[in-house]
C-alpha cells in the first residue's frame, strides 16, 4: 500500500479548482484581487472543520483504555505506549523503562474522530480504513463496521454523523507486522481516489474566496516545542494533531491549490537552520506566482502565551536589565524578527521580493510597534525595521473590553439590542470607551497606522473581527455566553464586520486577515466565519463576501 507521503508529493494540483472572475482580458483566481485574508482553525479532532479527506490525519491523540470489568475509558498511560518514529503503535506492551510504566492499567488503545459535533455536521455515511500489518479493530459511538464489505486491512465502516462521533480501537496488535500506514477516507473517497484529493471540498469550497492563508494554528505556535528542522512534522506521521502540527508539505499544497498566499510562523525557539531549511523548502514548492507571509511566533506581548516568556528571558540575556522586562522582550522580539527576515531573504535569494515580513505588535498599543520597529536596545542591527520588515501586523479586534468581571453583573441584564447599540455607538457600559466597540478599534488603526508611516511600513491584520469572550471566570456565565453566541448569529453582526472592514480601509489597513474561517460557538468564543461547513452563509461569512467583491485590493502591488 502506497504510503500517504509519497501519494501526497506525487499528484499534480487539479486544474481549474475554483471560480475565475475575468478582468482585463485575462481569467483569473476569484481571489486574486481580494483585500482578505483568513486565519485557519487548529487541526484537532474536535474541531468542526473536516479539512482532510484522510480523517486519521485529524484523530485524537493515543487513548489508552482498560476493558476488562467496567472499563477506563482514559487510564491516562500514553507515555507508556510503544510508538514508532511516526507515532504509530508497535504494540500493546508499555514501555517498561518509561517513567511509571513498571504496572501500566491498559490493555487497549484508541483514537477518537469527533469533529467538534453533535447534530450531524460532519459527513456521514460509508468511509474506508485501510492500513498495512495486522491487528484487531474495533469501531464504536457512530461508526460501525460494514462485515460483508471489510477484508483484512481494509474495514468498511457505516457512520451516523446525527448520533455524534466516533471511536477506533486497537484490541490486539502483531508486534511482528504491527499496523501502519493507517487512512480514514471520508465518504466518497478511498485509497484510490482520496491521496489525489487530500483535502475536503468543503474546506476548499470556504476558503476559496480569501488571498491569504494564515497558519499559526495549524503550526501549533503557541507555547511550541519545534527547535531543530528535523524534527518538524512529516507527512507520514500518524496524525497531524499532536508534535507541531501540519507539515509545511501540506500548507504549500494547501496554497497551490487554492491560490493563495501562504503565511508561517516561525517557531519561537526555531534555530537558524530550521528557519533557512523551511525556507528553502517553500521556495521549492510554492508556486511561483505565489507571495509568501513569514511572521516570527505569535503575539509575543502577550502573557498568556509561553513564546512572551521566553522572548524577553533572550532580552535579559542578550541586553541586561536595561528599560523594563516588556522593553527587552519588545526589543529582542524586532530582532529575531529581524534576524528571521535576513535568513528568508537570503533562501530566497533573487525571490526575495516574494517574501514579505510581518511584525506583530499589540493593536491597542502602538507602543509594541515603535520599540519592535526601533529595537533601540539591539547595539548593533538597530532599527530593526531595516532588515527586510515589510509591514506591521495587527489584531484590531472590537468589543474585548466587554469580558471580565468588572462588567458582568451589567452584561448579563442586556438584551441583544443593547449588545449591539454598545457595539455600534457605546454609551450603554459604564467606563466603556467612548462610541462604542468599532470606535475603540478605529482609534486603535489610526495610531498603528501613523507609527507605521513614520517608519515606511505598511499595516495588516494578522488577525480581526469580533472578540465577544468572557474571561477570568465570566467565560462559565451562561446567560452571557448565550448573549455573545446568539449576537454572533444574528443579522446585525454582519453589519459590525461591514462597517468594521470600511473603517479598517478608510484608515489605511491593507490586508486584513479574519480569524477565523471555522470554528464551533461556545464559552470559550465565537471566533468562525461560519460554525459548519455545512452552514457556509451566515451574517459574517456573507460581510467577508461583500467585502471582497464590493473593495477589489487597493494597495499597489496587491494585485500582481
Amino acid at each position: 500500500m502506497a504510503s500517504f507521503a509519497l501519494a501526497a508529493l506525487a499528484i499534480a494540483s487539479p486544474a481549474a479548482a475554483f471560480e475565475t472572475i475575468h478582468r482585463d482580458g485575462f481569467d483569473f483566481p476569484a481571489n486574486h484581487a481580494s483585500p482578505l485574508g483568513t486565519n485557519l482553525d487548529g487541526v484537532v479532532d474536535y474541531s468542526t472543520s473536516y479539512n482532510f479527506i484522510d480523517a486519521m490525519k485529524q484523530s485524537r491523540g493515543w487513548i489508552t483504555q482498560d476493558t476488562t470489568g467496567s472499563g477506563v475509558f482514559d487510564t491516562g498511560d500514553e507515555a507508556c505506549l510503544d510508538l514508532d518514529a511516526r507515532g504509530y503503535l508497535r504494540s500493546l506492551a508499555p514501555v517498561a523503562a518509561n517513567p511509571g510504566c513498571d504496572t501500566p492499567s491498559y490493555n487497549a488503545v484508541a483514537t477518537l474522530f469527533s469533529f467538534g459535533d453533535f447534530g450531524g455536521h460532519y459527513p456521514g455515511g460509508r468511509y474506508v480504513v485501510t492500513y498495512d500489518g495486522s491487528a484487531t479493530i474495533s469501531y464504536f459511538f457512530a461508526a460501525h463496521r460494514n462485515v460483508a464489505l471489510s477484508t483484512p486491512g481494509r474495514d468498511v465502516l457505516d457512520v451516523d454523523s446525527a448520533t455524534g462521533g466516533w471511536m477506533m480501537r486497537f484490541d490486539a496488535i502483531d508486534s511482528g507486522n504491527p499496523p501502519r500506514n493507517i487512512h480514514v477516507w471520508m465518504p466518497g473517497y478511498d485509497e484510490h481516489r482520496g491521496p489525489g484529493q487530500l483535502f475536503h471540498p468543503d474546506f476548499l469550497s470556504l476558503i476559496r474566496r480569501n488571498k491569504v492563508l494564515r497558519f499559526m494554528d495549524w503550526m501549533q505556535t503557541n507555547n511550541s516545542t519545534q527547535q531543530d528542522f528535523a524534527h518538524r512534522p512529516h507527512l507520514d506521521d500518524v496524525r497531524w494533531t499532536e508534535g507541531g502540527g501540519v507539515p509545511l508539505e501540506m500548507m504549500v499544497e494547501l496554497s497551490n491549490r487554492t491560490d493563495a498566499d501562504p503565511w508561517f510562523n516561525m517557531p519561537h525557539r526555531a534555530t537558524d537552520d530550521y528557519i533557512t531549511q523551511f525556507a528553502q523548502s517553500v521556495k521549492r514548492l510554492l508556486q511561483r506566482n505565489r507571495r509568501v507571509y513569514v511572521e516570527y511566533s505569535n503575539e509575543v506581548w502577550n502573557g498568556q502565551f509561553g513564546q512572551g516568556a521566553y522572548v524577553e528571558s533572550m532580552g535579559t540575556a542578550e541586553y541586561g536589565n536595561i528599560g523594563s522586562g516588556f522593553d527587552r522582550r519588545l526589543n529582542w522580539h524586532g530582532e529575531r524578527t529581524a534576524q528571521m527576515c535576513d535568513l528568508w531573504k537570503a533562501a530566497w535569494g533573487a525571490d526575495a521580493a516574494r517574501v514579505t515580513c510581518v511584525l506583530g505588535a499589540q493593536a491597542a498599543n502602538a507602543y509594541t510597534q515603535e520599540q519592535s520597529a526601533d529595537c533601540p536596545l539591539w547595539s548593533t542591527g538597530a532599527p530593526c525595521s531595516a532588515h527586510g520588515i515589510t509591514a506591521i501586523a495587527i489584531a484590531p479586534y472590537f468589543g474585548g473590553y466587554m469580558d471580565g468581571p468588572s462588567t458582568a453583573a451589567t452584561i448579563e441584564t442586556w438584551s441583544p439590542d443593547t449588545l449591539f447599540a454598545e457595539i455600534a455607538n457605546g454609551g450603554q457600559l459604564a467606563g466603556g470607551p467612548a462610541g462604542g466597540a468599532l470606535a475603540e478599534a478605529r482609534g486603535w488603526i489610526a495610531a498603528q497606522h501613523a507609527a507605521a508611516v513614520a517608519r515606511n511600513l505598511h499595516l495588516v491584520t494578522y488577525e480581526g473581527g469580533q472578540h465577544l469572550v468572557g474571561i477570568l471566570g465570566i467565560e462559565n456565565n451562561t446567560t452571557i455566553e448565550a448573549l455573545f453566541t446568539g449576537a454572533n448569529r444574528d443579522a446585525r453582526m454582519g453589519a459590525a464586520y461591514a462597517t468594521h472592514l470600511d473603517d479598517w480601509r478608510a484608515g489605511g489597513g491593507e490586508l486584513f486577515m479574519n480569524f477565523t474561517s471555522s470554528s464551533g460557538y461556545g464559552k470559550f468564543g465565537s471566533w468562525g466565519a461560519v460554525e459548519y461547513l455545512d452552514e457556509p452563509s451566515t451574517p459574517k461569512q456573507n460581510a467577508l463576501l461583500d467585502f471582497i467583491t464590493a473593495n477589489p485590493c487597493w494597495w499597489a502591488g496587491c494585485a500582481d
